[in-house]
């Protein structure tokens, strides 16, 4: 059986490891991309329009 090592394990807050700060931008820019790409209809053929507009709109948000 193998033992964790303490100094590398995360703990948990709420039943969650926390999520780094790149990754929470990360999944923020996804989530706006998608909804970029839902409010279009779900038409395919714009998923880099609909990232780069998400990251413009999230880092906008991160500087206030």
């Amino acid at each position: 059986m193998k033992r964790e090592n303490p100094k590398e394990t995360k703990s948990k807050v709420n039943g969650r490891v926390p999520e780094s700060d790149d990754l929470s931008i990360q999944r923020r820019i996804a989530m706006r991309a998608y909804e970029l790409y839902l409010h279009r209809g779900g038409v395919d053929g714009y998923a880099e329009e609909d990232w780069l507009q998400a990251e413009r709109e999230v880092f906008q948000e991160e500087r206030h």
